[in-house]
């Protein structure tokens, strides 16, 4: 009986050995815009395209002043 388990796990461990991709790792090509979508409201599915959504800046925020070092 034991020797039944023995060759159903290694069985089982060379079947998902065959899951997934195959072939070298990429990187996904870069996209020009980012939409982030805000959560729907309650009368609305997950999935509708709304346009209440907002885009991502091309330039990032200003940074805080630094209570340190006043300008």
């Amino acid at each position: 009986m034991k020797q039944v388990h023995i060759a159903v796990l290694l069985a089982t461990a060379l079947a998902l050995g065959g899951c997934g991709l195959k072939g070298p790792l990429y990187l996904p090509e870069k996209s020009g815009e980012v939409v982030i979508r805000g959560p729907a409201s309650p009368g609305q599915p997950a999935d509708a395209g709304s346009t209440g959504g907002t885009t991502v800046p091309s330039e990032p925020p200003a940074s805080p002043p630094d209570p340190q070092n006043p300008p």
